[in-house]
C-alpha cells in the first residue's frame, strides 16, 4: 500500500485546512513528522487510520479527540485520504460524529458520522472517481478488502503508534497467527484444512451409512423371508460382507431365497386343482338354480294369461270411448273460441258505453254519427285539434317555469353589487394605513442591525475566553501533576544515588579481589596471566565474599536502571513545568472560576448579539410582507372597481329581459290561471278522445271475429260427425283422462305380448310338465370347494408374495454390501489426507496443521529477515529465534512463540525482559523484516508504507544512527518510512520533513519540506 495525498480540516489541534503530498514527501524513502509535544505529530498518524477504519491509531485513545476545539463552529471535520494498493486507486473521504451549534434556535445537534469511497484511474484527479459506497459499515468492508488488514493487525505492520510499537513483537502466538495470516493471504491453506475435514466427516457418514444399509437389508431379508433360526444366525453373525465369510452370509441368504420360491411353486399347484373343482361345482349349481326359476316363471305367467281373458270386454269398452274422445278433441278448440270473442264482445261494448257517458259537453256532436266508422273518424279530428293547440304553448311554458330563478339571479345581481361597494371602500381604508406601518418597520430594523453588528466581536471574545477558561482547569491539573512528578523525582533520585554507591562499593570490592581471582586460576609450570612466570611461590587467597564478574555486572545493571528511572522522572518533571507554563500563558493568569465568569459574561454578550440577528432577519422578512401586502392591495382595488361595474350592466340588461318575457307569458295563459293549467286541461282532453277511438276500434274488430268463429265451429262440426254441439261436449273428455283411458288400454295390449312372448321362451317352453332339482345339496357342495381353494390360493399367495420379498431383499443386500465395500476404498485416502492436514495422523509427528504448518515458514522468513538487520542495530548481541513451545499451560502450540537469544549470555530471553530502547529496535526489525517478506511474496498484503510513531528518544545516538542507516536502505526496495519524533539530532539527519507548530491561539499548523 502507498499512500499518495493526505487533506484534513478542523481535526485535533489543526483548525484550518491542510493538504500533505506523501507521495512526494516520501519520493526518497525516509521523511520526518516532527514538532513540539502535545503539538499534533500524533494526530496526522490518527487521521490516516481514521480515514481507513473510522477509529484513532491507539486503542485506548477516544475519537472524540477528532473534532478541533479551534476550529469555526461553520468548519466541518473530515479526512480525505487517496491510496493505491494492487486492486487499484482509491480516495476515501471520512468525517467523524461531533457536536455542533444548531442552525436555528440555541444549544447543539450531533453531526452524524459519514464516509465516501471512491475508485479512481489516476491519483492526481481525485474527483473523477466511480463512487463505490458512501455506508459506513459497506465502506468499512470494502477497505478492510482492498489494504487486507483490519485496524488492530494495521497498527502493527504498518502504523506502529506511541503504546502499541511493540504489539506484534509481544503478541501472543495465536494473535501472531491472526496477523501472519491476513498478511500472507494464506488463508487457503486453512480452508483447504475445512474442505478436507469435511471431506473426511463425509466419508465417515458415508461407510456408517452404507454399513447400517447393510444391517438394514440383512434385517429386511429375515422379515420378509421368515428364515429359519440357523440360517437368521448365520445371517446377522457377518453382514457386512467384508471378508470371505461376507460373501459365504451371502450365499446362504441366496440359498434360503431359492427354497422360498421352490415353497411358492409348490403351492401354486395345489391352488389351480381346487380351482377348478370350485368352478365344476358352481356350474352345477347354476344349472339347479336355473331349471328352479324356469318353472316358477312358466306357473306365474300361465296365472297373468287367465287374469287378462276375464278383462277382455272391460278393454273393448274403453276402447270406443277412447276413439270418440279423439273426435270431440278436434271439435272443442272451435266451441271454447267462439265463447271467448262473445265475452270480449259484450266487454269492449260496456267500456265504449262507459267512455261515451263521460264526455264533456262540447263534444256531444260526435254522438250525432250512429255509424260507428263515422264515429270514430270523428274523434280522430277532434283529438287532431288539440294536439295542434297545445303544440303552440310549449316556448310560453319554458317562459313561465323560469321566472322565479331570474327573479332571484336578478336578487342576487344586486346583492353582488352592493357587497362590491363595501369591499372598494374597505380596500381604499386598508390602504390608507400601509405608510404608518412601514415607518415603524424601519425604525425597528435599523436599531436590530446595530444590536447584531457586535456579533463578531463577540464570537471572537468568546472563544478566547473557552481557551483561557480550558487554559485554567489544565494549569490547574497540571500544577497537582507537577507535584507528583517533583516527589516521584526525589525518590528516583535517591534511589539513583543509592544504586551509584552499591555499584561503586561493588567496583571497589571486585577490583581489591582481583590478585584472588587470578591466583585461584593459577596452574604449576603455566604461566601467570601477568607477569608470565611459571612458577607461583606465594599466590594470593580467594578472600571470603568475592565479588565476580557477574555481581559486578548486575550491580551496573541495577545503577543504569535506577539512573534511567531518574531520567525518566526528570523528564516528567520537565514536562509538567512546560506544560504548566503554557496553560498559565494562555490563561492570562486567571483562576478556573474567574475564567468561567468570564466565559459566562462573553456567551452573554454573544447571545444578545444572535438575538438581534434573528430579530434583523424577521424585520427584514415583514418589510418584505409589507410590501408584497401593498402591491396585492392595490391589485385586488382595481379589481373590485372592475367587477362592480361589470355587475351594475349586467344587472340592468337582466331587468329589461325580465319585463319582456312576463308580458309574452300573460298573453298565453288567456282564460287559465296559468300556461301550465291551460296545457293540462288540452291534455286531458287528447288522453280522452285517445281513449274513445281505441274503445270505437275494438268493438269493430270484436263483432268481426265472433262472426267468424261462428262460421268455424259449424264447419268443424260437419267434420268430425257431429249433428250438434251438444254431442261434441258430451263425448269430451279432458286430457288428463284421455291420457288415463290410452294408457289402461295399451297396458292391457302390452301384458297380454309379455305373457304370450314369456310362455314361448325355449327355456319355459321346453320345460317338462313336472320339475325336480336340489339345489340345497348343490349350494353345499360349491361352498366347500369354495372355501379350500380360497384357502389355497392364500397359501400360494403368501408364500409368493414372501418369495418376491425375499428376492428383492437380497437384491438390496448385495447392493448394500457393494456399497460399503466402494464406500471403504474411497474414505481411506481422504481419511488420511484429512489427518495429515490437520495434524492429527501418524504421518505428522510434530502435530502441526497445514496452516500452521505454512505460516511456521513464513515466520521462519520473517525472523530470518528480522535478524539480518537486529543483528547490526544490536551490535550483534541479539537474535530472535522461533520456538515450538506453548506460552501457556492450556494454549495451543502453533510454532509461532518467540524468544530473543542474548549472545551475551547465550541465553534466550522472553521480548517483554527488553529495556525500552531495545524493544524499539527489535519491534522494528520485525516490522521490517515482516514487510521485506510480505513484498517477497506474490498474492500477499502490499507493505509499503511504515510510519513510526515515537520510540528514537529511548536510543543513544550511537544506536540511532544505526538504525537510521537500516531505514535509508530501505528506499531501494522502494519503501517509504515516516519517523514520528521531537528527537534534535533526526532534524539534521532527515531532510524531508512535516513540521507541526503550534500557533498563538492554542491550535496547530504544519509545513511540509520535502
Amino acid at each position: 500500500m502507498h499512500l499518495h495525498t493526505l487533506t484534513l480540516q478542523a481535526l485535533g489541534p489543526f483548525a484550518g485546512r491542510h493538504t500533505v503530498d506523501l507521495a512526494q514527501l516520501g519520493a526518497s524513502g525516509l521523511f520526518l513528522l516532527e514538532g513540539p509535544t502535545g503539538a499534533g505529530k500524533s494526530t496526522l498518524i490518527d487521521a490516516i487510520v481514521f480515514a481507513l477504519y473510522g477509529k484513532v491509531a491507539s486503542k485506548d485513545a477516544s475519537e472524540e479527540r477528532l473534532r478541533s476545539a479551534h476550529a469555526d463552529a461553520a468548519d466541518e471535520t473530515f479526512v480525505d485520504l487517496v491510496l493505491e494498493c494492487g486492486s487499484g486507486i482509491y480516495r476515501v473521504r471520512r468525517t467523524p460524529a461531533y457536536q455542533r451549534p444548531k442552525q436555528r434556535g440555541e444549544g447543539t445537534t450531533l453531526q452524524q458520522a459519514s464516509v465516501r469511497l471512491w475508485r479512481l484511474t489516476d491519483p492526481c484527479a481525485p474527483h473523477d472517481g466511480e463512487l463505490v459506497s458512501s455506508r459506513l459499515d459497506e465502506a468499512g468492508a470494502e477497505l478492510t478488502r482492498i489494504i487486507g488488514l483490519d485496524r488492530s493487525q494495521f497498527v502493527q505492520t504498518v502504523v506502529l503508534p506511541q503504546g502499541e510499537f511493540a504489539g506484534f513483537l509481544r503478541a501472543r502466538p495465536e494473535d501472531r497467527r491472526g496477523l501472519l495470516q491476513k498478511v500472507f493471504g494464506t488463508e487457503v491453506y486453512e480452508q483447504l484444512e475445512v474442505r478436507l475435514a469435511r471431506m473426511r466427516a463425509e466419508a465417515a457418514r458415508t461407510v456408517e451409512a452404507t454399513s447400517q444399509d447393510v444391517e438394514r437389508a440383512v434385517a429386511r431379508l429375515l422379515g420378509a423371508g421368515g428364515a429359519d433360526e440357523p440360517t437368521a444366525e448365520t445371517l446377522r453373525e457377518r453382514p457386512t460382507g467384508a471378508t470371505d465369510d461376507g460373501h459365504a452370509t451371502l450365499d446362504a441368504a441366496r440359498a434360503h431365497v431359492r427354497a422360498l420360491l421352490d415353497q411358492a411353486e409348490a403351492a401354486r399347484g395345489r391352488a389351480s386343482t381346487a380351482k377348478e373343482r370350485c368352478a365344476r361345482t358352481r356350474r352345477e349349481l347354476d344349472e339347479a338354480r336355473r331349471l328352479l326359476a324356469a318353472a316358477d316363471r312358466r306357473a306365474t305367467l300361465r296365472a297373468e294369461a287367465q287374469a287378462l281373458r276375464d278383462a277382455e270386454d272391460a278393454h273393448r269398452a274403453e276402447e270406443a270411448a277412447c276413439a270418440a274422445a279423439r273426435r270431440a278433441a278436434a271439435v272443442h278448440p272451435s266451441v271454447v273460441a267462439l265463447e271467448r270473442c262473445t265475452r270480449a264482445l259484450a266487454h269492449v261494448r260496456d267500456e265504449l258505453a262507459t267512455l261515451e257517458a263521460d264526455l264533456p259537453p262540447h263534444l256531444d256532436h260526435v254522438l250525432e254519427h250512429t255509424d260507428l266508422t263515422v264515429r270514430r273518424k270523428a274523434v280522430g279530428v277532434e283529438r287532431d285539434r288539440c294536439r295542434d293547440e297545445r303544440a303552440g304553448l310549449a316556448r310560453s311554458l319554458t317562459l313561465e317555469d323560469g321566472l322565479p330563478a331570474r327573479r332571484q339571479a336578478l336578487a342576487a345581481l344586486q346583492d353582488d353589487l352592493d357587497r362590491l361597494g363595501t369591499q372598494v371602500r374597505a380596500r381604499e381604508e386598508a390602504l390608507a394605513t400601509i405608510p404608518d406601518r412601514r415607518s415603524d418597520l424601519d425604525a425597528g430594523l435599523a436599531g436590530a442591525r446595530l444590536r447584531a453588528a457586535d456579533l463578531p466581536a463577540a464570537q471572537a471574545a468568546v472563544d478566547q475566553a473557552r481557551l483561557r477558561k480550558d487554559a485554567a482547569a489544565h494549569a490547574h491539573d497540571a500544577t497537582g501533576r507537577l507535584a507528583t512528578a517533583e516527589t516521584a523525582l526525589e525518590v528516583a533520585s535517591r534511589a539513583a544515588q543509592e544504586a551509584v554507591d552499591a555499584a561503586a562499593s561493588v567496583q571497589r570490592a571486585r577490583i581489591a579481589g582481583i590478585a584472588g581471582e587470578l591466583a585461584a586460576g593459577l596452574r604449576h609450570g603455566s604461566p601467570c596471566d601477568v607477569c608470565g612466570a611459571t612458577e607461583h611461590p606465594d599466590p594470593a587467597p580467594l578472600a571470603p565474599g568475592h565479588v565476580t564478574a557477574e555481581d559486578l555486572d548486575e550491580a551496573e545493571t541495577r545503577r543504569e536502571r535506577a539512573m534511567a528511572r531518574q531520567e525518566d522522572a526528570r523528564r516528567a518533571r520537565d514536562d509538567a513545568r512546560h506544560e504548566r507554563a503554557a496553560h498559565l500563558a494562555r490563561s492570562d493568569g486567571l483562576t478556573p472560576q474567574d475564567a468561567a465568569e468570564a466565559l459566562t459574561a462573553a456567551e452573554q454578550r454573544c447571545r444578545a448579539a444572535l438575538d438581534a440577528s434573528g430579530e434583523v432577519t424577521d424585520l427584514e422578512e415583514q418589510l418584505r410582507g409589507l410590501e408584497a401586502e401593498t402591491e396585492a392591495a392595490r391589485t385586488a382595488l382595481e379589481d373590485l372597481r372592475r367587477r362592480e361595474a361589470e355587475t351594475g350592466a349586467e344587472l340592468a340588461h337582466a331587468r329589461a329581459r325580465l319585463a319582456q318575457e312576463e308580458s309574452e307569458v300573460q298573453a298565453a295563459r288567456a282564460d287559465s290561471v296559468s300556461v301550465r293549467s291551460r296545457l293540462e286541461s288540452l291534455d286531458g282532453a287528447v288522453t280522452h278522445l285517445d281513449r274513445w277511438a281505441r274503445a270505437l276500434a275494438q268493438v269493430e274488430e270484436a263483432t268481426t271475429r265472433r262472426d267468424q268463429a261462428d262460421v268455424d265451429l259449424g264447419e268443424a262440426l260437419t267434420r268430425h260427425g257431429f249433428d250438434e254441439v251438444g254431442a261434441a261436449l258430451h263425448a269430451h273428455l279432458e286430457p288428463d283422462a284421455l291420457a288415463a283411458v290410452q294408457e289402461r288400454v295399451d297396458e292391457h295390449r302390452a301384458q297380454v305380448r309379455r305373457v304370450e312372448a314369456g310362455l314361448a321362451e325355449p327355456d319355459v317352453a321346453s320345460l317338462p310338465e313336472h320339475v325336480e332339482v336340489d339345489v340345497d345339496g348343490a349350494r353345499a357342495a360349491h361352498e366347500a370347494a369354495d372355501a379350500a381353494a380360497s384357502g389355497a390360493a392364500e397359501e400360494a399367495a403368501r408364500l409368493e408374495g414372501r418369495a418376491g420379498a425375499g428376492g428383492e431383499a437380497l437384491a438390496a443386500l448385495e447392493a448394500s454390501v457393494d456399497a460399503h465395500h466402494r464406500a471403504l476404498g474411497a474414505a481411506a485416502p481422504v481419511i488420511r489426507m484429512a489427518n495429515l492436514a490437520a495434524g492429527t495422523g501418524a504421518d505428522n509427528p510434530k502435530r502441526l496443521s497445514l496452516g500452521t504448518f505454512v505460516l511456521v515458514r513464513r515466520f521462519e522468513e520473517v525472523v530470518a529477515a528480522a535478524n539480518s538487520r537486529l543483528t547490526v542495530m544490536s551490535g550483534g548481541r541479539y537474535e530472535l529465534v522461533r520456538s515450538d513451545e506453548r506460552e501457556a499451560v492450556r494454549a495451543q502450540r502453533t510454532g509461532l512463540a518467540m524468544k530473543v537469544l542474548d549472545h551475551h549470555t547465550e541465553r534466550a530471553r522472553d521480548p517483554r525482559t527488553l529495556s525500552g530502547g531495545e524493544t524499539f529496535y527489535v519491534a522494528l526489525c520485525l516490522a521490517l523484516g515482516l514487510a521485506d517478506v510480505v513484498t517477497a511474496e506474490a498474492g500477499g498484503v502490499d507493505l509499503g508504507t511504515l510510519f513510526v510513531d515515537e520510540g528514537f528518544g529511548s536510543l543513544d545516538p550511537e544506536t540511532l544512527e544505526v538504525v537510521l542507516g537500516e531505514l535509508g536502505r530501505l528506499r531501494e526496495g522502494g519503501r517509504v518510512v515516516g519517523i514520528v519524533s521531537h528527537v534534535e539530532s533526526l532534524k539534521q539527519a532527515v531532510a524531508e520533513r512535516i513540521e507541526v507548530r503550534r500557533l498563538p491561539g492554542g491550535a496547530s499548523t504544519l509545513t511540509v519540506r520535502a
